[in-house]
């Protein structure tokens, strides 16, 4: 009876021993595969605003690392607490993300969050809500920028420069000559515009933030205005302060597909204006 009690404690040891061996054998799998090909990075369990000291918050425990797979690695992401020991926040960090360095009051680089890009110009517009695209237009998207310029507006040579080419002018002041505005319509400083017409002032142009108007539990617009950032060239920032002065401006929402050139052909309403200047690109 020993004996077989004896055989029996051996098997249950031996049994024992094999589960083990099982669960180290698939834990080491596990970790194999967690960590392999992928790197360790910090993240914050909270957003951090812009000007925040991280001493206090690394002491509150606020960071934690978490895997990503290296073909997700963000450029200068922080990979330690001692990256973040004495820096302050140059820009806002969100929750779960990659910390670049480039955030942080020691980041090289003229960083803007706002993401105005090198050479660019962020300006913003105030737009009636059907104007602005009645809520439809998010942060990240890209769209089009229409005016519409009434008879009889006040135009300078200058400004008006900001939306024909040379010979699109010349023509331009041969049909004010026709509209009895003068012979010498040429060489005046300002003139009235005798004729409305309708351009695409902005082919295609990055939204950078957008504040649009609450909507109620339905999802309906309750109205008002939209305050847009736009991410600009310079010459067309002129032309949207120019047109946003003396015209009538709508933004049009463009599908991904036409976000980097928009639409090659000028979008027209009403009396076109080639009817008077005729059909000439610079």
């Amino acid at each position: 009876m020993r004996s077989r009690g004896l055989v029996v404690a051996i098997a249950v040891v031996l049994a024992v021993l094999a589960a083990v061996g099982v669960i180290v054998y698939t834990n080491q799998v596990r970790d194999e595969v967690t960590t392999e090909n992928t790197v360790a990075v910090l993240v914050a369990n909270q957003d951090i605003p812009t000007n925040t000291e991280l001493n206090p918050l690394i002491a509150a425990g606020v960071f934690e690392f978490v895997r990503v797979p290296t073909d997700a690695l963000v450029a200068d992401a922080a990979t330690s607490e001692e990256q973040l020991s004495d820096e302050v926040t140059a820009a806002p960090i969100f929750a779960r993300e990659q910390i670049p360095l480039s955030r942080l009051s020691s980041g090289e680089g003229g960083l803007s969050f706002a993401g105005v890009s090198d050479d660019h110009i962020g300006l913003t517009v105030t737009l009636e809500n059907a104007r602005g695209g009645g809520g439809i237009v998010q942060r990240g998207d890209s769209v089009a920028i229409f005016a519409t310029f009434e008879r009889g507006t006040p135009v300078t040579k200058e400004s008006l420069g900001a939306l024909l080419s040379p010979q699109q002018i010349q023509q331009f002041f041969g049909s004010l000559v026709e509209a009895n505005q003068g012979a010498n319509a040429g060489q005046a400083d300002v003139f009235l515009m005798p004729f409305s017409f309708t351009v695409t002032l902005v082919p295609t142009v990055d939204v950078l933030n957008i504040q649009n108007p609450v909507v109620d539990e339905q999802g309906r617009s309750g109205g008002g205005e939209i305050l847009m950032s736009l991410d600009m060239l310079p010459e067309d920032a002129r032309n949207l302060v120019f047109a946003n002065e003396q015209a009538a401006m709508w933004v049009g929402l463009l599908p991904p597909a036409n976000a980097e050139d928009g639409y090659p052909v000028d979008a027209q309403i009403g009396v076109p204006y080639e009817n008077v200047i005729g059909d000439v690109k610079a």
